[in-house]
This record gives structure tokens, sequence and C-alpha cells, in this order.
């Protein structure tokens, strides 16, 4: 009985240990995230100055088209280990063309930590959503944001007219489902794994289309500077994401 206790003792530190490493591991891998480059997006936001409003809590941001009759709207997942105001720059864009644009905070700028973020930052403001809910609605992410979204959509495929990839792919099969899919990439992105992007085309909808950024990189989508391992650019951050907010804009109008 003894050395059944001990072996239990043993067994259960072991296992406190192995947990506790592993916290610790998972909090140092999430210490390094890419933060948001406040020159570019002051920029952006300087120039757009009365096209575009923007409100934040602690759940995240919500900018709202100033100039227009808001079209639709768009929620945004950011990619992974990536401060989500990181991304306020394309929301900016986006909604100077007319789109109400929703950007969740992820806890540990990890999406996959909170795949129902948009219900958390909607849940406060029933009303808004309310005023819009005639309007179409679109889940978006970056990279692994973009992952993320595509699992919340799966089983919301009825409350979504469609979901924006950028530099990304969808994990949930939506081959068999009415809805719109639209992926972007930078055809200088070294960080998107091709053979993963390629085989999730079998998961994309019938309504689908793909358009490449020439000279665009996996980085450029938000405004964090340029992460390890991607490409060189050939056309610059704002460049970048003008040329998107323009191709989603013209894919939804179309």
């Amino acid at each position: 009985m003894n050395k059944f206790k001990k072996i239990a003792k043993w067994s259960i530190l072991a296992i406190i240990t192995v947990i506790i490493v592993a916290a610790i591991g998972f909090k140092i891998y999430t210490k390094g995230y890419y933060k948001a480059d406040m020159d570019t997006i002051t920029a952006i936001e300087t120039r757009l100055e009365g096209s575009v409003n923007s409100y934040s809590d602690e759940n995240g941001m919500v900018f709202l088209p100033e100039t227009s009759v808001p079209k639709a709207v768009i929620v945004f997942y950011p990619g992974g280990k990536v401060e989500c105001q990181a991304y306020s720059g394309l929301m900016y864009e986006i909604a100077s063309r007319g789109y109400i644009c929703i950007l969740p905070r992820m806890p540990e700028n990890l999406a996959f930590l909170r795949i129902n973020a948009v219900e958390k930052i909607t849940a406060n403001y029933m009303d808004d959503v309310d005023s819009v809910k005639n309007l179409d609605w679109y889940i978006a992410g970056h990279s692994l944001g973009g992952v993320a979204a595509s699992l919340y959509l799966e089983d919301k495929t009825d409350d979504y007219a469609g979901i924006i990839l950028c530099a990304s792919y969808p994990n949930a099969d939506f081959s068999d489902k009415d809805i719109r899919l639209l992926s972007i990439y930078g055809a200088e992105d070294k960080v998107l794994k091709a053979d993963a992007y390629e085989n999730s085309k079998a998961y994309w909808p019938e309504d689908s289309e793909e358009y490449i950024i020439e000279g665009g990189i996996h980085s450029f989508f938000g405004c964090y500077g340029i992460q390890d391992g991607d490409g060189t650019p050939k056309i610059s951050n704002t460049e970048q994401i003008s040329e998107t907010a323009d191709m989603i804009a013209s894919w939804i109008e179309g």
C-alpha cells in the first residue's frame, strides 16, 4: 500500500510539473507577439479623417462609415500573435468604402482561444446589432485568424453571406454551403503554407474567388512590420492595404 501511495504521489507531482512547464512555455510563446505600427496606422487614420469613426472597449474595436449608408458588416479576426490594433489601418480603409467593420480583441492575441469573439464584442450592443441585421454580414480573417473564423462560420452559415480570407484558408468544409468566399494573398508571401492552401480549395464553396496582390506579402494585411520568414515586398504597406480594401468592396458589391 505504501508503495502504491508513493507511486501515486510521484505521478501527481509529475503531472503538475508538466502542466506548469506547459503553461510557462505557452506564456513565453504568446509574449513575443507583433505590435501595431502606430505611425502607419495614424497616417491612414489622418488621411481618412471625417469619413470613418472608430470606437473601442475591452472586447475590441468598431469602425463606422460616416459619409455613406453602410452596405454590409465585416467581422475581422486578427492573425496569430498579432496585436488586434495592427489591423485598424485595414479596417479604416474598408470602412471608408462604406462598410461597418468589427475587430475583436483576442486573448493572448490568438483567435483560436476565442473563436466566438464576434459574440463577445456584440453582446453589449444588441440594439446597434439589431439596427443592421438587414445588412449582409461577412466574417473575415488574416492568417490563423482566418482559419479560426472558418471554424466559427462552420455552424453559422445561415447568419453570414460569406467569408473573406487574407493569406489564409478554411479549416471547415463549405463545399456544399450556399455562401461566398474571397481569398486574397500576396504574390511574395513566404509564410502562407502553399500545400495547405491548395488542399483547402476542396473546402471552398462553389461561389469562390481568388485574388493575388502583385508584390504583396503576408504581413502587409496588417500594420506590424514584417514578420519572421516573410518575403520581400515590392509595394508599400499602405498600398497593399488599400488594394485589399478595394478588392473586398468590389467583391461584395459585385
